[in-house]
Parts: C-alpha cells; structure tokens; sequence
C-alpha cells in the first residue's frame, strides 16, 4: 500500500451548531451528529485491536501500515471528542445526561470486546465497521462530486464538512488495512461476510 499520512489536525469548532443543524435535512443531520458521538467509543476499540494483533504480523509493510491506521484513528476520536462535547452542550441537560449514559454503555461494550473476545473476533468488527464506513465515505466524496452537499449548510466547507472530508478520505485507508490485517491473520471469507454484516447490524443498532 502506498504510505499512510498521519494528518494531526486540530479543528477550529465554533460555539454555535448552526453547521452541524442547519435544519435542511434533520434525519441525516442527527445520524452524523449521532455517529460522530460514537467515535470517542468506536475508534479506541479499533486502536487497541490493532496494537493487540500487531505482534503476530509477519508483513514488515502491513505492519507499518497498522501502525499508521493508529495514528490516523487516534487523530480521529480527539476531533469528535471536542465536537460532541458542543454538540452534548447545546442539548437540554436531561437529554445530554441521558446521551451521556448511551455513550458510557458503548464504551464498556467496546472496552468488553477488547477483554473478552477474541482477536479473530475484534479483527471481523473492526474490517466489518471499516468497510461499511469505507462505502459510506465513497457516497459522501460521490455526493460532493455531483454538486450536492454531504454535510451541513450548502456552499460552506467550515470545520464540520473539513472534519468529515478529512475523516472520509482516511477511511478508504482504513478499509485497506483492516482488510489486509484480517487477511493475514484470519483469512476466513465466510466468516468475514457473515461477522461483518453482524458488526454492521451491531454498530448501527
């Protein structure tokens, strides 16, 4: 694979959420504010997948290049950290104790996975929640492309659209990593089709 950047970006996000709910389309604008809310969860389980299995590649580029996908991941999370605790701040405070919670409840989901399943396991969510998000980044850039807006208030490109153009582009990366570190580790094709779909079913639920 060609080399993986680990862009360290920090996003000027301003106080005000008009970027993020312009109102436009309030169903797409709450499922990406709600699955940048996930990230700070998501994205650490992926790290410590990574750094787990990390000792057993025998691959001297896949290797560089797991350790890489960290980085980027790590960049990732940081940045939805600072914008979720906005977006948890503009909220009423029952509903934002109430996302808290949510939010704690994934993050022992994930930090559970990483005690108590397998690598095998944790190596199928994380290729099955990378090609989802690889798809979903592909829609995205497609969308921009043809005119329309992916994200937020038409004709802005303000730290909200940065962020997810930033964190689109790397998930193709991502997706190509993920693939290769299962590959070279697991290899199984139906388990791979049948444990992505299950990862799949399980992020978005």
């Amino acid at each position: 694979m060609s080399d993986i950047t680990v862009r360290r970006v920090k996003f000027e996000f301003p106080d005000e959420l008009d970027e993020v709910f312009p109102g436009i389309d309030p169903v797409g604008e709450t499922y990406l504010a709600a699955f940048s809310l996930t990230m700070p969860a998501l994205e650490p389980y992926l790290i410590r997948t990574m750094r787990t299995v990390l000792p057993r590649i025998t691959d001297v580029e896949l290797a560089e290049d797991v350790q890489r996908f960290s980085g980027q991941e790590a960049q990732h999370f940081q940045n939805h950290r600072r914008i979720n605790e906005i977006i948890i701040g503009q909220v009423d405070p029952a509903a934002g104790a109430e996302l808290r919670a949510i939010l704690d409840d994934l993050e022992r989901t994930y930090r559970r996975y990483t005690d108590s399943k397998s690598d095998r396991f944790n190596l199928m969510y994380a290729e099955g929640f990378e090609a989802m998000t690889c798809a979903m980044a592909l829609s995205m850039m497609r969308r921009a492309a043809s005119g329309e807006t992916a994200v937020g208030t038409p004709g802005t490109f303000g730290p909200w659209q940065q962020l997810w153009a930033w964190h689109a582009a790397e998930e193709i990366e991502h997706r190509t990593v993920a693939f290769g570190a299962y590959e070279h580790l697991v290899g199984s094709y139906p388990y791979r089709v049948v444990g992505s779909l299950r990862a799949q079913w399980n992020f978005q639920g």
